[in-house]
């Protein structure tokens, strides 16, 4: 007994109902029987679909990663293992430029549906020919195109369609260490893989060892300026809150505040909303793509978050303070990412991360140390 879609084969997920037996462990994607053929869909590329149009150069560093990734993919899939700001969809743009003017089906997949937006939007504009189709939360139709931008959910939808997929950040929750959307990916390609991320763990070790994989490694952001690495003031919690209430009322930049939790999130928020231009946001706050756009938009100067805001958002000039009050809530890649949120424009290639802690953290500890290595490494 095996599922189509999930390749579950551990019979204690299967029930037989009036209809035969289906997959309860993949059921939250409608359910499926277990004698379902699963075809794939069918649309055709159209010729000028993968013309594409950057409005600025790669670098020599990004040159050569490009041009490695595109030959590897054709024979292998590929890991992008790239630091927070070095540009991984940049990277990955060639090999979606000639797989697309060869006619064959891509898709580019990511866990969060805010990066998403933002990375479809990007994509219209280098692939301007093409039909870039943006699949997620609040947008489900149409679902063919020639570029299929999406939340790694979404993938349940392309049964062995792809030619190429680009899972970026495969560490992130929830993708990271979920069995089925991890298999629900791979039974999506037919073709090859590129993975791209900044931080590796166990579980991406695990996922990326199941097919043959090259490693391709960037180390240096386009401007050239190293990571910005974290400075960690230890301090009781409540002393901690009033450090950074006056390290907000001195700020002249904006500042993205992370939090363990939404009740912490919003605690902090509750406390400075009087004194400080300042909004919040969590994974599950209804208006949440509302206040993300405040701020992008400077109405606010200062933000409250979960680490929801950890990973795929750019904002110039943004400093980053981390409240790391209770163990094991931060992990070294969470640490690494939401410090990769600095120093990430060229105009603004600086700034601070502060990390505001009442304990030692291994985690920690190491987030900064890899953060040293990738800045002594030669690329």
């Amino acid at each position: 007994m095996r599922c189509p879609r999930c390749s579950n084969e551990d019979p204690r997920y299967f029930y037989k109902g009036r209809q035969g037996y289906y997959c309860r462990k993949c059921v939250r994607f409608k359910r499926i029987l277990l004698e379902d053929v699963l075809a794939p869909k069918e649309y055709e590329i159209e010729k000028e679909a993968g013309e594409a149009r950057l409005s600025y150069k790669l670098t020599p560093q990004q040159e050569v990663i490009a041009r490695a990734c595109l030959a590897y993919v054709r024979d292998f899939d590929v890991l992008l293992w790239c630091v927070t700001g070095a540009g991984k969809t940049e990277l990955t743009i060639k090999a979606i430029s000639a797989f697309l003017k060869e006619g064959c089906k891509v898709a580019y997949a990511i866990s969060r549906r805010e990066v998403v937006l933002e990375l479809s939007g990007r994509f219209k504009k280098i692939f301007p020919f093409a039909k870039v189709v943006t699949l997620c939360e609040g947008f489900s139709y149409p679902d063919t195109g020639d570029l299929i931008v999406c939340t790694t959910h979404q993938l349940y939808r392309f049964p062995k369609t792809f030619d190429l997929l680009i899972l970026d950040e495969v560490d992130a929750f929830p993708f990271k260490g979920d069995e089925v959307l991890n298999n629900i990916a791979l039974n999506s390609v037919k073709g090859h893989i590129i993975y791209s991320t900044a931080t590796i763990d166990p579980k991406t070790s695990e996922l990326i060892k199941r097919r043959p994989t090259k490693i391709l490694r960037l180390t240096k952001r386009p401007h050239g300026y190293p990571l910005i690495v974290p400075k960690i003031i230890y301090g009781p919690k409540i002393v901690n809150l009033i450090k950074l209430y006056f390290y907000l009322k001195r700020s002249d930049q904006q500042v993205i505040v992370f939090a363990k939790s939404k009740e912490e999130t919003f605690k902090i928020y509750s406390y400075f909303k009087h004194f400080l231009s300042i909004t919040y946001v969590y994974s599950d706050l209804k208006e949440r793509s509302e206040h993300i756009k405040a701020f992008k938009d400077k109405r606010y100067q200062f933000l409250v978050a979960t680490t929801v805001m950890e990973r795929g958002i750019t904002i110039k000039g943004v400093n980053v303070v981390i409240v790391d009050h209770l163990k094991g809530v931060f992990d070294k890649a969470s640490i690494i990412q939401m410090a990769g949120r600095v120093g990430r424009s060229f105009e603004m290639p600086s700034g601070e991360v502060l990390v505001l802690a009442n304990h030692y953290d291994k985690e920690l500890k190491s987030a900064i140390k890899e953060i040293k290595d990738a800045n002594l490494s030669v690329l």
